[in-house]
């Protein structure tokens, strides 16, 4: 399945209140890195998947099929991204055969603890590092 296609990085949100607007930081991080993936050489797509049971499909943000990767992008580095990540990737990987490797996307360097939280459970962090991208690999 091809990458998803963002047109806008801010959107208009109106949860029954004021609206406000919401960025999409998450968006401009993927384009961005799948323009690198593929600059060298990557495929790169995401993942469908619906689990027993349900009846709506779950999508990946990332699949680099040339490596086998699966990646979660992240707009922040706090506890709460960084967990939400951990747990979206663990929940997709049951679902993807062979089991791919799993990776965070985040714009910048996670702190230390976050960083060993990664590497405890075996997930590749990810982030932009000037004009190429930094890993920290469990």
């Amino acid at each position: 399945m091809d990458v998803e296609q963002h047109q806008t990085e801010r959107t208009l949100v109106d949860p029954a209140r004021e609206p406000y607007e919401a960025e999409r930081r998450e968006a401009g991080l993927v384009t961005a890195y799948v323009e690198h993936l593929r600059l060298l050489g990557h495929n790169v797509g995401r993942q469908r998947i619906t689990p027993p049971g349900e009846l709506k499909p779950l999508y990946t943000d990332l699949f680099d099929h040339t490596d086998g990767v699966l990646i979660e992008a992240k707009g922040s580095v706090t506890r709460e991204a960084i967990r939400m990540a951990v747990g979206q990737l663990l929940d997709y990987r049951r679902h993807i055969d062979p089991r791919p490797a799993l990776a965070v996307l985040v714009p910048s360097r996670p702190r230390q603890d976050l960083l060993d939280l990664c590497t405890d459970v075996k997930i590749t962090v990810i982030w932009p590092d000037g004009d190429a991208y930094a890993t920290w690999t469990s």
